[in-house]
């Protein structure tokens, strides 16, 4: 992006502030590179810890998440400071309680899960999880990246529950299905929000 077309955007962004400063959405995709990182970590050790003890599982998967909003919040209060944004705006406000509410949802059904042993399906339901949040971002923003995103990870997530139907031993995290979701899951909540935040942190 050259200078000239740097500044049409920046007073772009400008007038949309000036204009409805409520409707304005200003965001640091820096974040997206923490929600990929969190996503890694809880893709390869929460199963185990839901495995073992529910408890810790769903005390780590709380404590994780918490992290991820805490440095997502920081984050935008900085980006906020730039255009002179005391609070956050309503746009901000509805997907932070949507993505809130999903991931509340998320790890309590993933502790129900756990409860019967079916450790397995804890991928696809955090997957669905995520697209919802990602649709409602694609949708709101009106973001065409994320609705595909949204839309890949909801047909990878009922495919791995059509499968998982037909797998007789869901709490068997030696399996070849257990390690063939945790990679899909590895992909679509970890390495691909990297790839996508680092891609438009360096174009905006």
């Amino acid at each position: 992006m050259n200078e000239k077309e740097d500044a049409l955007q920046h007073l772009s962004e400008i007038k949309s502030v000036l204009v409805d400063k409520e409707s304005f959405f200003p965001y640091n995709y820096n974040a997206l590179v923490v929600w990929g990182v969190i996503g890694m970590v809880l893709t390869m050790v929460m199963p185990w810890l839901m495995k073992s003890f529910i408890l810790y599982g769903t005390i780590f998967s709380t404590l994780m998440i918490t992290v991820g909003f805490v440095i997502e919040g920081f984050l935008t209060k900085q980006v906020n400071e730039n255009y002179d944004i005391e609070t956050c705006t309503k746009k901000q406000r509805f997907i932070g309680t949507t993505f809130t509410v999903m991931s509340l949802f998320a790890i309590f059904l993933s502790a129900l899960l756990a409860k019967y042993d079916l450790i397995i399906a804890l991928f696809p339901v955090w997957i669905f999880a995520c697209a919802l949040g990602d649709f409602v971002v694609g949708f709101v923003l009106n973001i065409r990246l994320f609705s595909f995103v949204s839309y890949l990870s909801i047909t990878v997530s009922l495919g791995m529950l059509a499968v998982s139907y037909f797998v007789e031993d869901l709490g068997d995290l030696n399996s070849g299905v257990f390690y063939l979701f945790q990679g899909a899951t590895f992909a679509l909540l970890g390495l691909l929000p990297i790839m996508i935040g680092r891609k438009l942190a360096k174009d905006a």
